[in-house]
Order: C-alpha cells, then sequence, then structure tokens
C-alpha cells in the first residue's frame, strides 16, 4: 500500500450508536453506571448481604442516575478532596441502601453505606447529603457546578465510556483473534506510538491530573471550556490588582485564591499530601493552560482509542490499528524510504538545522502526510491570495499523546475563554526553523524515548510583524500593521533559504532552510530579545497544511 489513502467516519457513522446519557438523565434503560468501588471494599464489610449480592446497582429513578461525584480544594486549609454519594439498590427486592465515599484526591478515603431503607428515605438522605456538600439541591444540580465559596463542585459523569472500556480491553487482550493490519508495518508502529495508554498514563502523571477521580473519557468540553474561564479570570486578577476589589468587593490576594480553588475544583488535580499552589502568576498560570490544551488534545485520541474497541460498528475481527487509523481520516499518510531522495532531503533538514539543545536523534521513519480538507481550505481561504506571500516548511513539535487529536482535527488555536497572557506571542500555533527547538516540546522521556515531529507548510505573508521578545498582544499588534503572522526574532538564524522543490514537486513555491549553509548570528535582524532561535506564529489555522511526519529516537 503505496499510500494510505482511506475514507473517514461520516457524521452519520459517528452517530449510529445511540446515546445513553443525556447530562444526568438515562436516556437508555440498559445504561450501565458503575458502584462506586469502596462500596465492595470497605462500605459492605458491614452489609454482608450486600457484599455477596451480585445485583446491586446504582439507582435510576425516572431516568434520573443517583450517582454524584464531588470535588472541593480550599489551598488556605491544604484540602484537595473528593466526595461521592450514590443510592444503591438490590434488584427485584424493595432495599435501598445510601453509599457515601470521601478523602483526599488521590487516596481511597473513607466510606459508610446507610441502609436498608425504603426508596423514599434512601432519596431523602441522598437530597441531605448532596445539599449539605455542595449547598444546592439535588433538583439544582446544574447550579452546583459552579462551585459556593467552602462548597464541593459537582463534576457530571459520562458513564458511556465505563461500557467501552471492558471490551476493548477484552480485544486488546486477544490480538490473536484479530485479523492482520492491512496497513504498512510504519504505520502500524506509529498507531501504536500514539495511541499507547501507559504513555497516556505517564503524561498525566506528570502534570498532575488525576485521572481517576475524572478519566479522559468522562473529560467533557464543558469542563474544559470552564477550567479555562477561570484561568481566564485569574489572568484579569493578575494582571489588573484593582479589579478584585471592584469586581468583587475583596482584595487580590483573596480572590486569587478563590477563583484557583474554583479551578482545582473543575480540573482535578493530584498534590498528594502538598498544598495545591495558588495560581498567582504568569508562570503557574501558563503551566495550567498547557495542561488544558494537553488534555484538550489528548482527550480526542482517547475518544478514537475506545471508538476502536466499538464492537457494534466493527466486525469483531477487524485489526484495532487499522481502525484508529481510520478514525483519525487522514487523506494520505504514506511511509518513505529511507533510500529515496525525498527522505534523504528531509533527513538532513532535521539533522542540520539541529541546534545547542542537547538533543540527539535517531530517525526511524518519516511519513508524507494529508489531513483531508486542509489543502481545499487553505485554497478557498484569504491567505491563497495574498498580496505577498511567504509560504514556508516549519517544525512543530508535540507530545506523542497529542497527535490522534492533532491528526484527526488538526492544529488548534487556543478557545476564546483561554487566557491570553498564558502564551508568549498571543493565541497562535508556534512553529520554527530549528528541529531541535520543536523537539523540546515533545517531551519524548513520557514516550519512551521516541518523539513525533511534524513539517507545516504555513503562509506566513510579507511582511511579518517581527518583534524580540515575547508580547502576549502580538496578534492585534500584527493586524494593526496588516500582518498575518509574528516573527520572534531569534539571535541565531538558517543563513539561506532553498525551494522546497528539492524534496518534493508539490512544495514548489515553499522555503525551507538550507541545510549545506546551517545557523549563524542573524545579524540583518539585528536581533537584541532573549530568543536564541527564531519562532513564528500564525493565528489562524487555515494557513496551515500537514505535511510530514517523522518518528524520531531523541
Amino acid at each position: 500500500m503505496p499510500a494510505n489513502k482511506r475514507k473517514g467516519l461520516t457524521k452519520q457513522d459517528k452517530s449510529k450508536k445511540q446515546a445513553k446519557q443525556d447530562g444526568q438523565k438515562a436516556v437508555a434503560h440498559d445504561i450501565d453506571v458503575p458502584v462506586d468501588e469502596g462500596f465492595s471494599e470497605k462500605g459492605a464489610s458491614k452489609h454482608k448481604v450486600l457484599r455477596t449480592e451480585p445485583n446491586v446497582k446504582v439507582h435510576v429513578d425516572d431516568d434520573l442516575i443517583y450517582d454524584a461525584s464531588l470535588n472541593q480544594t480550599n489551598i488556605g486549609g491544604n484540602n484537595n478532596k473528593f466526595y461521592r454519594i450514590q443510592i444503591l439498590a438490590i434488584q427485584d427486592e424493595d432495599k435501598f441502601y445510601t453509599h457515601t465515599r470521601w478523602g483526599r484526591v488521590g487516596e481511597d478515603g473513607q466510606s459508610k453505606t446507610m441502609g436498608p431503607a425504603s426508596l423514599e428515605d434512601a432519596l431523602t438522605e441522598f437530597d441531605k447529603k448532596f445539599k449539605s456538600k455542595t449547598g444546592h439541591n439535588w433538583s439544582d444540580r446544574e447550579d452546583a457546578k459552579e462551585p459556593k465559596k467552602g462548597k464541593y463542585t459537582f463534576i457530571e459523569r459520562d458513564y458511556e465510556d465505563d461500557e467501552e472500556e471492558a471490551p476493548q480491553q477484552q480485544h486488546s487482550s486477544s490480538s490473536t483473534n484479530e485479523a492482520d493490519s492491512k496497513l504498512p508495518i510504519q504505520t502500524q508502529r506509529l498507531m501504536e506510538l500514539i495511541f499507547n495508554q501507559n504513555h497516556f498514563n505517564a503524561v498525566l502523571e506528570q502534570i498532575g491530573y488525576n485521572a481517576e477521580k475524572l478519566p479522559l473519557g468522562k473529560l467533557g468540553e464543558p469542563t474544559l471550556k470552564k477550567g479555562f474561564e477561570f484561568l481566564h479570570e485569574l489572568s484579569s486578577l493578575i494582571k489588573h490588582p484593582s479589579l478584585a476589589n471592584n469586581k468583587y468587593d475583596i482584595d487580590q490576594k483573596e480572590a486569587i485564591e478563590d477563583f484557583s480553588n474554583k479551578y482545582y475544583s473543575t480540573i482535578p488535580h493530584e498534590f498528594g499530601r502538598s498544598r495545591p499552589p495558588v495560581i498567582n502568576n504568569n508562570e503557574i498560570l501558563r503551566k495550567e493552560v498547557s495542561m488544558l490544551d494537553t488534555l484538550t488534545d489528548m482527550s480526542v485520541a482517547d475518544t478514537i482509542m475506545k471508538a476502536a474497541g466499538d464492537q457494534d460498528r466493527d466486525s469483531k475481527n477487524a485489526n484495532l490499528l487499522d481502525k484508529r487509523y481510520h478514525d483519525l481520516s487522514m487523506e494520505e499518510m504514506t511511509p518513505l524510504a529511507h533510500n529515496s531522495d525525498e527522505y534523504g532531503a528531509l533527513r538532513d533538514y532535521l539533522i542540520k538545522s539541529a541546534a545547542s539543545h542537547g538533543i540527539r536523534y535517531r530517525l526511524e521513519d518519516i511519513f508524507r502526510i494529508e489531513r483531508r480538507g486542509e489543502a481545499k481550505r487553505f485554497l478557498s481561504s484569504k491567505y491563497a491570495k495574498l498580496h505577498k506571500s511567504d509560504r514556508r516548511l516549519l517544525w512543530h513539535g508535540s507530545r506523542t499523546t497529542n497527535y490522534g487529536g492533532i491528526l484527526s482535527q488538526g492544529l488548534r488555536i487556543a478557545p476564546p475563554e483561554a487566557p491570553l497572557n498564558g502564551y508568549a506571542f498571543g493565541k497562535g500555533v508556534y512553529l520554527a526553523d530549528v528541529s531541535s527547538k520543536s523537539a523540546q516540546y515533545c517531551s519524548a522521556g513520557m514516550s519512551g524515548g521516541t518523539g513525533i515531529l511534524m513539517l507545516v507548510e504555513a503562509e506566513l505573508g510579507d511582511p511579518k510583524y517581527e518583534i524580540p521578545d515575547g508580547d502576549s498582544n502580538a496578534e492585534e499588534e500584527a493586524k494593526k500593521r496588516k500582518c498575518v503572522s509574528t516573527l520572534g526574532v531569534g539571535q541565531q538564524a538558517p543563513q539561506g533559504w532553498v525551494d522546497g522543490k528539492i524534496i518534493h514537486d508539490n512544495l514548489e513555491g515553499v522555503s525551507l532552510p538550507d541545510s549545506s549553509k546551517g545557523l549563524g548570528d542573524n545579524k540583518a535582524a539585528k536581533a537584541k530579545g532573549y530568543l536564541q532561535y527564531n519562532e513564528y506564529i500564525c493565528y489562524d489555522v487555515a494557513q496551515l497544511q500537514l505535511r510530514y511526519l517523522f518518528r524520531v529516537g531523541m
């Protein structure tokens, strides 16, 4: 198969499986809501009938799921805790129990199971517990997603993933029953790298996200949006000290701690027994913005992993790697022959454009890639008609766990609710002409010493808005000058540029650094800022087309 040109999922394909849940409502009777793990391990010791009873279920009444996951962070009190409430019912018997479990995030905590009782008494106890912890009635649970001070936040869960998880794991472990993959061996290895659950776990642990409290598959867009909104408000409070008093009638320190609490309560973090840090400066803020960006891409990849295990859409003997590749909806992913001129020219760009970042490459594979619809999007955009064009082939690096999202949905611009000063040159896609500058963002140590780099064709326009230092308002400043991109001018830069036709005919008119001339002092630009190497920022994804993907040992 010289080029993997495959059909992606249509909207109709994606909607074949009927949703079983709408918010906290069950819209299908066969939805499987897991009984809290603390019940079988601890709470059941006082209720032996439950421990041995196979028909214990979470109660669903009038389609309403009686399961509440709560979270609360209080930095001042060094609290970072969870609270779980469930009504448990024994099938075919009029016995109901109210089960609770609570503790510090990342620990098992304690549990208590009350009952047996009538359904009316169990409902009353559930409502009482929910209101005491959130300050809201269960009937007003949507309001509990906006936490009251000193109270828990209600986190809505997606139960449908729990049903898919077991079949997927079973499917993965029984690979002997799978059909042989139809993909080239290089593409198979790439799919294994991108969708590696161990690598996902390592990244989540490294960024401090608590996946046990809110697994990736249950991390919905509304939750991420709320997290960005809290960071946006923190950004404003950090930047404008008087805002806290004018808007909330409290001092800046108290307001920042309050919104830090709200953010951590919405996006669960694991701090062990350490006090959660107050998000009171741009360094911590940018770290949290980066976390949400990573979680966004990883949640897309996690969805693809779950979908690949869905036995309803594909035959049981279909190959798992093929299904995951199919769900990326790529127009092309062609592994290049290592002895081809195209491979050699790209290898030179990778190795000879590297600088002093302490990274040593072991090139494994290069793929020529095309995302479905990107070429059409560019040709129909204003960027295809610029009076003065400057198209360049530039590097972009990211964790391997992000590429399920990047390849299926493209490179992203931060959402409107993300704080502007969470990004050095504003909200855009960041690119480089030095491979090792981008390789730093691959975090290859999190994926067994292997990283993924991409080459992106970017329409930068001429002129570019050139500045020597970071400025979070760079996008607005560029627009004032009628520029479509920003160039953060580095002290070192390529000493010449060549036409992309040396790589492939399709790249004629696209520039890349002349590998034979290497890097040198950027004398022409008179760089005076802190940047060692150039940084290019595009503010519209229509400017970008993914061209090549490199699998590289680092």
